[in-house]
């Protein structure tokens, strides 16, 4: 394998190819690893959470950055339909006096997904820095190679109101409790990505923005997706209307709704509930293009708005 994404993801994918193309790799390019292992796929996926970059304690409570940072490392094993089991922890804190609190908010995630924590590591830091590892299983794991021309395209919720919360509280703007809250404490999509993975082809959790995991899945499949709608929560419209906001910007490159992103057939899918069609695949390419139909014309989706990790 010469590269995971094209470059034109961003600087993040330059450092990732320019690791495996130095290192031995098995299967890399999906939200989790999977490993057979006694009979069983496992799954193991590990997600590293900076202050400052992934949330920021004036903004967040101890026990709301612990929860979060749960529930984002846990909903790549609902991106593959699988059932989280176990997680390991690593903490580097500048002082001992706040792991009550972040771990306060850990349990609160890993209860509600019946996980449980089997190790972890501790080390000093002037920057708070959680990094969590997620093992499970799952019979028939869904992966971003398999769309196909003729699939339809969906999400399971509204995107773009986490980062319009996020906005919010950059700007400590009053009010905008709805969007706060989706941003403050996402929950992973552990039982619809289960009861999708029998039906869908292709399947990704929306953390970096939907532009961006729409390539994800392009690239992966080789193939071009031509989005036909681009779904505005409520909520939402009013916020941007009030601030003089462009809402599209929030739901094509927000990020870190943590809803699930499929493809699949129509004829399975449609009957599905809460699902939100937003286009199709529309044929095989090497070139892997994602389009948006705007004005009676296809136009190329640029995948570099979205949260960028460099």
């Amino acid at each position: 394998m010469k590269s995971i994404q094209p470059n034109i993801l961003g600087k993040e994918f330059d450092c990732i190819n320019k690791i495996i193309k130095k290192l031995p790799t098995h299967n890399i390019g999906d939200d989790c690893a999977v490993l057979e292992f006694g009979g069983e796929n496992l799954l193991v996926s590990v997600d590293t959470f900076s202050d400052k970059v992934h949330f920021d304690t004036k903004s967040f409570s101890l026990k709301e950055i612990g929860e979060r940072c749960s529930e984002a490392a846990i909903s790549d094993i609902a991106a593959m339909g699988g059932k989280p089991l176990y997680i390991t922890i690593s903490l580097a804190v500048p002082n001992n006096k706040i792991i009550s609190g972040l771990t306060d908010g850990i349990k609160k995630s890993v209860n509600r997904h019946k996980v449980l924590i089997v190790g972890g590591d501790t080390t000093y830091s002037k920057i708070l820095s959680i990094s969590i590892t997620v093992l499970g299983i799952c019979n028939d794991p869904t992966y971003r190679h398999g769309a196909r021309p003729g699939d339809t395209v969906y999400i399971t919720g509204y995107t773009g109101l986490s980062a319009a919360g996020l906005y919010a509280l950059k700007k400590n703007l009053k009010g905008s409790k709805t969007l706060k809250k989706k941003h403050k404490k996402p929950t992973a999509r552990i039982k619809q990505g289960q009861a999708l993975a029998k039906q869908a082809t292709a399947m990704i959790d929306i953390s970096d923005g939907l532009a961006s995991e729409l390539y994800h899945i392009a690239f992966q499949s080789k193939v071009n997706i031509e989005i036909t709608k681009i779904p505005i929560h409520p909520i939402l419209k009013i916020f941007c209307k009030e601030q003089k906001l462009d809402p599209k910007i929030f739901v094509l490159y927000g990020g870190e709704d943590y809803e699930l992103l499929l493809t699949g057939a129509k004829t399975k899918l449609s009957t599905t509930q809460g699902l939100i069609e937003i286009g199709k695949v529309t044929g095989k390419s090497k070139k892997a293009q994602v389009y948006i139909k705007h004005k009676n014309k296809s136009v190329l989706l640029d995948p570099q708005k979205g949260f960028k990790h460099f």
